[in-house]
């Protein structure tokens, strides 16, 4: 699906994830890459075009708005991988080229995070050791990951905790957005036909 945001086209992939209450959603401009990546509540869209497709919502429109209008320094990054693809099978989940933009402490975690194999996950205080930091400054970190699923926050988990050792999602602990992270956990641990993928 291609859309106008101002003067330029953005390209939007929207897709839903089986029996969830979510949807993954990326923008993308031929000119500045990789723009906006976020989960939406499915029933958060306003009411359907008239070609059927939802509408995005507002604050998810700003976002995409606001990411066009920032100067790009640096060559834009595409999109690593199509998420529909992913969805389908796990093992097409690639490592984005770079991370976006953030403080230097939350690049690092980023770029920890990416190096995580599909199917595998490290803790909170495996990856602070990494980087010199602790667990909570890099939960914080997955917290303000701005491209869920292609920078693989839900990769991170802590030592021991909560919802079966999976811990929180983009800041909640419960809720739709806590449960996509133990879907994708699982997602990527058994491969499509059944088979678990390996360890």
């Amino acid at each position: 699906m291609t859309e106008r945001s101002g003067p330029q086209s953005v390209d939007l992939r929207r897709c839903r994830v089986p029996h969830a209450e979510l949807e993954f959603v990326c923008a993308c401009s031929p000119a500045h890459g990789l723009l906006v990546a976020d989960w939406l509540v499915s029933g958060s869209a306003e009411a359907p075009e008239r070609d059927g497709s939802q509408r995005l919502p507002p604050a998810f429109r700003a976002a995409v708005d606001g990411a066009l209008r920032q100067r790009v320094a640096a060559a834009p990054l595409s999109l690593p991988f199509d998420p529909l693809d992913f969805l389908r099978d796990p093992r097409n989940w690639r490592a984005p080229v770079g991370v976006p933009p953030g403080s230097p402490h939350a690049r690092k975690v980023w770029q920890v995070l990416c190096q995580i194999p599909v199917g595998a996950t490290r803790t909170y205080g495996e990856i602070a050791r990494e980087i010199g930091s602790s667990p909570r400054a890099v939960g914080q970190a997955c917290r303000a990951n701005p491209w869920p699923l292609f920078i693989p926050c839900h990769r991170a988990v802590p030592a021991s905790g909560s919802r079966g050792g999976t811990g929180g999602y983009a800041g909640q602990r419960q809720g739709p957005l806590a449960d996509i992270k133990g879907w994708l956990l699982n997602h990527e641990r058994t491969r499509p036909g059944g088979e678990p993928a390996p360890r």
